[in-house]
């Protein structure tokens, strides 16, 4: 089965609205974003004082990610957790469980790793699925956590 194959599988049905098989070292094996690799770019970062001043930053998520999925969540940058170039805020970090759950303004995302890669998978409540339902963290939650126990059973 291809790389391909596991991303289409996580968003079957319309269930979630991305998702990506990440190598722990930041490389796309696999996605729906329609980029091969984790971008670099200037991102709007506001100030914690004075909301409405903004200042652009330089990010690079492929870097931001694998620093965060080494420091419990943290980015190691004021830009925060982005994604497909989407910005998320940790909800839970768990080291020892190998899952990341995140939020994002109307929609979150989960993370799950095995010992080679990482699962990821977003929704957006503002998407209905096939079934009518929205789009929702319980669903992306199961779907990514056992990708990535499947994808530990299988060696990698």
């Amino acid at each position: 089965m291809s790389w391909d194959a596991y991303v289409t599988n996580l968003t079957a049905n319309g269930a979630l609205e991305y998702a990506a098989i990440i190598g722990l070292d930041g490389n796309i094996w696999a996605s729906n974003f329609g980029v091969a690799v984790l971008p670099s770019y200037q991102a709007d970062v506001p100030d914690e004082k004075n909301p409405d001043v903004v200042t652009k930053v330089a990010y690079d998520e492929k870097t931001a990610f694998v620093h965060a999925l080494t420091h419990n969540g943290n980015s190691g940058n004021a830009a925060g957790v982005r994604i497909n170039n989407q910005k998320y805020y940790t909800i839970q970090f768990d080291g020892d469980a190998k899952s990341w759950y995140l939020k994002k303004n109307k929609g979150g995302a989960c993370i799950a790793w095995s010992n080679t890669a990482a699962v990821f998978a977003s929704f957006s409540q503002t998407i209905n699925a096939e079934n009518g339902a929205t789009q929702n963290a319980a669903e992306c939650n199961k779907r990514v956590i056992e990708m990535a126990k499947y994808l530990a059973d299988s060696g990698y």
